[in-house]
């Protein structure tokens, strides 16, 4: 495989997932899309999935009126476990979790 060449499948959108790290967080989106529940983009509150590799763990947060935050976390808390993967609130935000793929 060539340096210009992903390491592993291309994602959603045709982008390229370079590093286990990109691959690992492309699971998290898809196990929550799989859920039905709604990316952050332009325009549409969601799901966010950020950080995470060398042993850290993922963000996973909310995008979105801090009024449904909590709503939210909780239904990715439960997509997140339905696909084996471990995730804890962050102490520092409410609309966050601490995600650790499987």
């Amino acid at each position: 495989m060539g340096d210009d060449e992903p390491r592993f499948r291309l994602r959603q959108g045709r982008r390229p997932l370079w590093s286990e790290r990109d691959r690992d967080a492309e699971r998290i989106r898809d196990a929550l899309r799989a859920a039905g529940l709604m990316e952050f983009s332009d325009g549409r509150a969601g799901f966010v999935v950020e950080g995470g590799g060398a042993e850290r763990p993922f963000l996973v947060a909310f995008a979105g009126p801090a009024s449904g935050a909590g709503d939210q976390v909780v239904a990715y808390a439960a997509a997140l476990r339905a696909a084996a993967m471990r995730g804890e609130p962050d102490s520092d935000d409410e609309q966050t979790l601490l995600v650790w793929p499987a």
